[in-house]
């Protein structure tokens, strides 16, 4: 019985972290249409720079520098909002994969209790 609750929580807790890791970007949607506009006003003339910042506009700190740019915000205020906008997305890097390593030594340690019987 400990086996199957070890076995059903590792697998629980790794297909959710991985479900957090692997899906999502950490950007909303309002905040990826909002850069892609301020993308396009500020690089409309330019085929080459949209086609290199649209994509990257579901990324935290590039939604945070473009924010930053169209605020006028001097370089030690822009840097500070893309610092914390970074560091949000390594905080929730880090517990997915602390939720992903949770789920693999569940399953490791029910496998040895296995092992043992």
């Amino acid at each position: 019985m400990k086996n199957i609750v070890l076995v059903i929580l590792g697998i629980a807790l790794l297909a959710f972290g991985g479900y957090r890791q692997f899906t999502g970007s950490g950007v909303s949607a309002a905040d990826q249409a909002r850069c892609e506009q301020l993308v396009r006003e500020q690089n409309g003339d330019s085929a080459e720079a949209l086609e290199l910042l649209l994509p990257k506009c579901n990324d935290p700190g590039m939604v945070a520098m473009i924010d930053s740019r169209a605020a006028g915000e001097n370089a030690q205020s822009a840097a500070s909002r893309i610092a914390a906008a970074n560091q949000g997305e390594v905080g929730g890097g880090m517990v997915n994969w602390l939720l992903i390593g949770a789920g693999l030594a569940s399953l490791a340690f029910a496998a040895s209790l296995r092992r043992r019987a």
